[in-house]
């Protein structure tokens, strides 16, 4: 069950044209694969971008990424 919906966020992220609004809330709610409003290691893996700079957004080291922490990658 878990593999297919990553499979089926990852078809929904690569369907987009990946514009996304400042902040990044789209891409943030597509990567949040089980709506707990946190982004894991694993949901990551979905858009590379976020997966290779999982380890310096996540500022906490909790494992996850918040909503602030997402937003650091759209900063640069």
């Amino acid at each position: 069950m878990k593999k297919s919906v990553i499979i089926a966020a990852f078809i929904l992220v690569s369907s987009t044209a990946m514009a996304q609004p400042t902040g990044g809330t789209d891409l943030f709610t597509l990567l949040d694969v089980d709506a707990d409003q946190m982004i894991s290691a694993e949901e990551a893996k979905i858009h590379e971008p976020v997966h290779e700079q999982f380890d310096t957004l996540d500022v906490n080291k909790d494992g996850q990424l918040s909503a602030d922490e997402f937003n650091l990658l759209a900063k640069g």
